[in-house]
């Protein structure tokens, strides 16, 4: 066996040390405590809806309010557990700094999982700290945690089954139904009365009753209609795939360089990991040439987070900086996937990091047939079930030092761009919804484009608990507003309001 063995602890020959080096591993912890920091700071600084949150608040606000569990008709995450937590975390109430507050502790979670995955597959400590580290320190995952969204409570939830899977099938836990279905076969085939049939067929069929049935009550609007299950749209996921992968992997990527090949010679798994590397590295490069970014920046792009308001955002990211972010990731796909491929043989990989591939696969498919653009955000949960299992590669590098170096910089690196573009998003979201409010002085809420939160929590929200009847394009805003928000320069002097942040702007109203 080339991997280390999976158990806390071990590390392969050429991962071990001369002598410990326990300061890199407390460095790594801080970095992930300053994560946390940063995060419940920026939780507390605004009473404001964040993106798709306030449909979830919502949510909430029905929970508490004696109204039971209900989804805002236009939602499309089924976001239950998450509602009854916040619910619970708030005390009942409600505010959006509490519920953004309330996925702090998931966030953690997630953090302590991947580190103990990554040790029981092998991974030494500062490895596994880093798999710990590593979502805390990449922007978009803690650009989204800085919400009530639903993608890292669903992150924190595919890590936790990860986990609980692992530990499951060890305990050869994953045939407990057929061993129940067969237990009872066995202790009553002499005996078999008509309630039997009965049990047996419940235990098969009402977990996956209860799941369908939850869905149709809450929920108006399905993500994947029932036709659209057999038409694949892969371009949405497959395109930007490559370059999200090599994103949320960037710590690794010396590691990876500097990790020794896998003897042996070359079989079909090394030349199709191999062909894949190749095509997603010149898919990156289609994708700069057609939209001049290879990530789907839904929320990370260089203008900063979610920057979604139409106009000339000064941008918080310099292009040569983000462009840098753009070559790291392509970089470290390569390595992942050309330079290290015979590592990804099925015969080679301990069977626990078997189960985190095939999570992750898992996590991927329903991207190829949902009917919308598929968002940089959705790949969250793809990245994450692979962490420890790079982590493991990463202990066998040989030059430690440089891998380790690399490794910290980038989480720190990591960390400093999260807290720059969300100070920025926090500055311009203030100023928009100041500017929102001098717009409705002027002309009514319906015929302004105020941004996607506004539209929402000042037109929509009202015009649903008032009538009954949800309207998307009413989230969207009007078709022909009298008056719409735009980002713009600090310089620009038409009527709106001015932020501050490290490269500061105005929202402005253009009629």
């Amino acid at each position: 066996m080339v991997w280390p063995e999976a158990r806390p602890g071990v590390v392969g020959r050429a991962g071990r040390l001369p002598f410990p080096l326990e300061w890199p591993v407390a460095l790594i912890w801080a970095l992930t405590a300053t994560g946390l920091l940063l995060l419940v700071i920026f939780d507390l600084s605004s009473r404001l809806a964040f993106n798709d949150d306030w449909m979830y608040a919502w949510s909430v606000g029905q929970l508490v309010s004696g109204h039971g569990l209900r989804a805002f008709p236009e939602s499309t995450a089924l976001a239950l557990p998450q509602v009854v937590w916040g619910a619970l975390f708030s005390l009942g109430h409600p505010d959006p700094r509490l519920l953004r507050l309330s996925v702090v502790p998931v966030v953690m979670l997630t953090a302590w999982i991947t580190f103990v995955l990554a040790r029981r597959l092998g991974a030494d400590r500062f490895w596994s700290a880093v798999a710990g580290a590593t979502l805390l320190a990449m922007p978009l995952f803690m650009a989204n945690a800085t919400s009530f969204m639903t993608d890292n409570v669903f992150v924190g939830a595919v890590m936790g089954v990860a986990l609980t899977t692992v530990t499951w099938v060890t305990q050869v836990g994953l045939a407990l139904i057929p061993a129940v279905s067969v237990g009872l076969a066995m202790s009553r085939r002499h005996t078999w009365i008509r309630a039997d049939t009965a049990a047996l067929v419940a235990i098969w069929v009402l977990p996956v009753t209860a799941v369908v049935a939850a869905g149709r009550l809450v929920i108006s609007q399905t993500l994947y209609a029932p036709a659209e299950l057999f038409h694949l749209h892969v371009g949405h996921a497959v395109f930007p795939l490559p370059a999200m992968l090599g994103l949320g992997l960037i710590p690794y990527g010396a590691a990876l360089l500097f990790r020794p090949r896998m003897p042996g010679r070359e079989n079909r798994w090394s030349v199709a990991c191999a062909a894949l590397g190749v095509i997603g590295a010149i898919g990156c490069l289609v994708d700069l040439a057609r939209f001049g970014m290879i990530f789907p920046g839904n929320v990370f792009s260089p203008l900063g987070f979610a920057a979604i308001l139409e106009g000339a955002k000064p941008p918080i990211f310099p292009g040569p900086l983000f462009q840098a972010i753009e070559m790291a990731a392509v970089i470290t796909f390569v390595m992942l996937l050309v330079v290290r491929r015979r590592w990804w043989n099925p015969a080679a990989i301990p069977r626990d990091g078997v189960l985190l591939v095939l999570v992750s696969a898992a996590q991927f498919l329903p991207l190829l047939v949902v009917q919308v653009f598929v968002y940089d955000r959705y790949f969250l949960p793809v990245i994450a079930p692979l962490v420890p299992l790079v982590a493991v590669i990463a202990t066998g590098a040989v030059r430690q030092p440089a891998a380790r170096a690399w490794a910290t910089v980038a989480l720190a690196g990591g960390l400093i761009l999260y807290a720059a573009g969300e100070q920025d998003y926090l500055a311009w979201q203030g100023a928009r919804d100041r500017a929102a409010r001098t717009a409705y002085q002027l002309a009514p809420a319906d015929q302004v484009q105020a941004g996607f939160e506004a539209n929402a929590v000042y037109v929509e929200l009202p015009n649903y608990e008032r009538t009954g009847r949800a309207d998307l394009f009413a989230i969207l805003g009007p078709e022909h507003p009298r008056i719409t928000l735009r980002f713009a320069p600090a310089s620009d002097p038409a009527t709106g309001v001015s932020y501050s942040s490290l490269n500061p702007g105005r929202i402005v109203l253009a009629q």
